[in-house]
């Protein structure tokens, strides 16, 4: 079959206004290049080390929302082999208290537990958002400031470091900052 890319944005989540985060895009396939696509037009070309390519954003503004892509292309004539889902990048202003994450029962966990995710907000008019890192979009949206989300008999793919983030409702959105991240290990 052909290969697939996956894009995800490292940290997940929103992008602070003038901060930094990477685009990575990975495809498992070698002798290519990675394109990164924004709003439909080419952005940036690299080769990919090892199968992943990462492009970074420092300093980000607002212009750097939007839908970004990655196309992977193969040898002189630059054949498109696979092209990636669309990453919806988005940078605003990050204020307000940083969310609570917490993992019940515990970070270490038997592959078949049941684990608990909760991400605690102080404003009550706030939706959250559940993130796992190197995985693309969100993993879970939370209408409500408690958010709880279960997953049950995890295995050994449900592992990863997550974190939240969330906004209060309104015009405009206030976004917080990103929780601290926890690490979950499935043994």
């Amino acid at each position: 079959g052909d290969p697939s890319i996956t894009i995800y944005l490292q940290p997940p989540g929103v992008m602070p206004l003038g901060g930094s985060a990477t685009i990575c895009c990975e495809c498992q396939y070698n002798g290519g290049s990675f394109v990164l696509y924004r709003n439909g037009q080419q952005f940036r070309t690299l080769k990919p080390r090892g199968s992943r390519a990462e492009f970074s954003i420092s300093n980000a503004t607002r212009s750097f929302s939007g839908p970004y892509s990655c196309h992977y292309l193969h040898g002189d004539n630059r054949t498109v082999l696979a092209r990636s889902d669309t990453l919806e990048v988005l940078v605003e202003e990050l204020q307000g208290p940083k969310p609570v994450l917490s993992i019940l029962p515990g970070h270490e966990v038997n592959a078949g537990s049941d684990v608990l995710l909760q991400c605690i907000f102080q404003d009550t008019n706030a939706s959250c958002f559940l993130y796992v890192e190197g995985r693309a979009g969100t993993l879970h949206n939370f209408p409500e400031k408690d958010a709880k989300f279960h997953l049950s008999r995890v295995e050994q793919g449900n592992g990863g470091r997550y974190s939240c983030q969330c906004y209060i409702k309104g015009t405009p959105l206030k976004w917080s900052s990103t929780s601290e991240y926890l690490e979950l290990v499935v043994r």
